[in-house]
């Protein structure tokens, strides 16, 4: 099977870096998202008979499509009986557009070179990020803002944050100071980061991790930061020993005693509501995320089979609390993955979530050295993003749903691109053009 196919497609790298880089964008993502989902589609109605393999291998399309499924068949299924109705149906129908993107994205690190370009790209995009949110920190304006408010107006503005509210250390950054997007950000790209930073030795891994848990804690998000330690169990994994497990923790308790620094000695800038960030604001959030946890476990037990359906958990909640617990609930909307999976789709919908992990796993497994090797910065960005104890973005909101289909894109793509088939042909004794 001939690769000069997918030298049609060499834009997908650079694409799949700018769907990235737009994120505190989330309508000019949607739109770059759907207008690469529509090129992708429309290249391979245009190549049908040509089959796919110079695009992907056998492997690599079964598991972007098994991870697809897994993603969008809960949507179809919460969506037979609920609510909201034609909403549910248009939601899952416009979901559609990831399954190509999903096949882009793949198709975009399937080869080395395009992993090179892809992973460099998604590391420089955080380290920006990163570097950027200390300068905001420490001076009290963000260097990134200017470009993206610029951008804003022209793309249907900032991305909004799910509490609410846009308070936080640094107020105005590349996020527009939403500190839940920015650290889960953080916290996804970071493996990407650190992979780059190790290409230069140790002493270079340090500092990127440095930089990034410092960027991260000073987003003051706790699930971002749960979702960096996963990071770093993960390369204490990889890194057996003890020193190199001194070294984990240091850059972890580094990286917060430097953001803290940086707060305390930068300039004092009045929150969105004024003053500092008391105690009784910290009470009010624990209760209105109890009240939404509390809320979400009481829907799923209301529609234990398929759930409320996606985007019908806040109207369900005024039928299992309060008006004021409903309110606050709906105002913290930071629920665990596998709470806010079952409360949307039900029993029959997390049983595909789990049995799209277990393949996903199960291809890991099967794949040999190299392959993992490429494709463990993938991994452990994927881990982060649905590790199940972490409170997390609606899983299916754009555009963080979108991102976790983008990142299991580059996981498929990277594992079981088309070089490894190819490569078991040439064993095999088969031509290769």
């Amino acid at each position: 099977m001939s690769a000069r196919p997918a030298v049609a497609l060499r834009w997908a790298p650079a694409w799949v870096v700018a769907v990235v880089a737009l994120w505190p964008l989330p309508m000019a993502t949607n739109v770059l998202l759907g207008a690469g989902a529509l090129a992708a589609a429309g290249w391979l109605l245009l190549r049908r008979s040509s089959g796919g393999g110079g695009l992907l291998s056998g492997p690599a399309w079964a598991l972007t499509s098994v991870l697809f499924c897994a993603y969008w068949l809960p949507e179809i299924a919460a969506a037979l009986d609920a609510e909201s109705g034609w909403p549910a149906w248009r939601s899952a129908l416009l979901d559609l557009r990831l399954l190509p993107a999903l096949w882009l994205a793949a198709a975009a690190v399937a080869d080395a070179g395009g992993r090179r370009r892809v992973f460099t790209g998604l590391a420089l995009v955080a380290l920006v990020w990163a570097l950027d949110a200390l300068v905001a920190v420490a001076t009290g304006s963000s260097l990134l803002h200017g470009v993206y408010a610029w951008l804003a107006p022209h793309s249907g503005g900032f991305v909004v944050c799910p509490q609410g509210t846009t308070w936080g250390p640094a107020p105005i950054s590349a996020f527009a100071g939403c500190g839940a997007w920015q650290g889960l950000a953080l916290a996804s790209l970071s493996p990407f980061a650190l992979a780059l930073g190790a290409r230069f030795g140790m002493l270079a891994w340090m500092l990127v991790a440095l930089v990034m848990a410092a960027a991260i804690a000073a987003t003051s998000t706790p699930m971002a930061w749960i979702a960096f330690a996963c990071v770093l169990l993960l390369e204490l994994r990889r890194r057996p020993g003890w020193r190199h497990g001194l070294s984990v923790l240091a850059v972890a308790c580094a990286g917060v005693g430097l953001s803290w620094a940086l707060a305390s000695t930068g300039p004092s800038r009045p929150l969105a509501e004024g003053g500092g960030l008391k105690a009784t604001r910290m009470q009010a959030a624990f209760d209105a995320t109890s009240a939404q946890w509390r809320g979400a476990l009481c829907v799923a037990l209301a529609h234990p089979l398929n759930g409320a359906g996606v985007g019908g958990l806040e109207p369900a909640l005024r039928d299992c609390l309060p008006a004021a617990a409903t309110v606050a609930a709906v105002a913290a909307r930071a629920l665990p993955l596998l709470l806010d999976v079952f409360a949307e789709t039900g029993a029959a919908g997390l049983l595909l979530w789990l049995a799209g992990v277990a393949l996903a796993w199960r291809a890991w497994r099967f794949a040999d050295a190299a392959a993992r090797h490429g494709a463990w910065p993938a991994l452990q960005a994927l881990m982060a993003m649905l590790f199940p104890l972490n409170a997390s973005l609606p899983t299916y909101a754009a555009p963080w749903g979108a991102a976790l289909l983008l990142m299991a894109g580059l996981y498929a793509g990277a594992l079981w691109g088309r070089e490894r088939e190819q490569g078991a042909m040439a064993r095999n004794g088969d031509p290769i053009d």
